[in-house]
C-alpha cells in the first residue's frame, strides 16, 4: 500500500532497491528521497518545503506519526552533530543488534581483547576441512549457522563494511558447514563484542588533505 501511494504521489521506485522512491514534489525545489519497510519509512530532502509537501501528501494514507529527525531506523542508530560551523555529520551504528547477536550466543564483552580483527591468524577460512557428522547433527549446525551469517551479513552490508570479506567467505560454506566454519564465524562475533560501538560516519564538512591530494594528483 505504501510504495502505491508514493507512486501516486509521483515518486519512482530505484532500479537498485524496491524499498527506495525518489522525485520531485515541488517544482525547482529539490527531490526527495523515500525509503520504507513494511510500515516504517525515512524521508529526506535538501529543502525543507519538499519535506512539508510529502508529509502533507502522505498524511492523506491515515494516521502518520512523523518523529522528526531519524535517530533509529531498521534497528540503525542515528547520532546526529551539529557543528558550530553549520556542518552536519551523522553515526550510524547498530550497537543493539549487536549486543541482541551477543546475548542469544551468550558471549559477553571482556576488559581486554585478541580479537583485534574478524579474522583468526593462520587460520584460513578456505582451508577449514569438512567434517564427517550425521545427518542429525549437521541439519542442526546448518540451521544455527546460517542465522548466524545472516545476522553477520546484515551487520555487513548496513554500518559494518570492515566484515564484508570474512562474511563473504563464511557464506560460501551454508549448505554444508562444519564446526570449524560455525568456529570461525563464533570468532566473527567475539571480535563485534570488543567492536560494537563502530559504524559509518558521514559529514557535510570538506576534507582539506583529501581535497589538496587530489589536486596535487591532478596537477601531476
Amino acid at each position: 500500500m505504501l510504495s502505491s501511494h508514493l507512486r501516486s504521489m509521483g515518486l519512482k521506485q530505484s532500479t537498485h532497491s524496491p524499498c527506495l522512491f525518489t522525485g520531485v514534489l515541488v517544482p525547482g525545489e529539490p527531490p526527495i528521497y523515500v525509503g520504507i519497510h513494511v510500515d516504517d519509512i525515512i524521508y529526506f530532502s535538501a529543502s525543507d518545503v519538499t519535506e512539508k509537501q510529502f508529509e502533507e501528501g502522505f498524511s492523506s494514507v491515515g494516521s502518520v506519526d512523523f518523529m522528526g529527525q531519524a535517530s533509529l531506523f531498521l534497528g540503525t542508530e542515528f547520532t546526529w552533530v551539529h557543528h558550530d560551523n553549520g556542518n552536519l555529520s551523522v553515526m550510524l551504528t547498530q550497537q543493539s543488534f549487536i549486543e541482541t547477536l551477543l546475548d542469544s550466543l551468550i558471549i559477553t564483552s571482556t576488559t581486554t581483547s585478541t580479537f583485534t580483527t574478524p579474522y583468526r591468524s593462520g587460520y584460513p577460512i578456505d582451508s577449514i576441512p569438512c567434517v564427517d557428522m550425521l545427518s542429525s547433527a549437521r541439519d542442526e549446525l546448518r540451521l544455527h549457522y546460517q542465522s548466524l551469517i545472516g545476522s553477520l551479513n546484515w551487520l555487513a552490508h548496513t554500518t559494518r563494511p570492515d566484515l564484508s570479506t570474512v562474511v563473504s567467505l563464511l557464506a560460501q560454506h551454508q549448505s554444508n558447514p562444519s564446526p570449524g566454519h560455525y568456529d570461525a564465524a563464533l570468532y566473527v562475533s567475539h571480535y563485534l563484542a570488543h567492536t560494537k560501538s563502530l559504524g559509518i560516519s558521514f559529514s557535510s564538512c570538506r576534507h582539506a588533505t583529501l581535497l589538496l591530494s587530489y589536486i596535487f594528483l591532478f596537477l601531476l
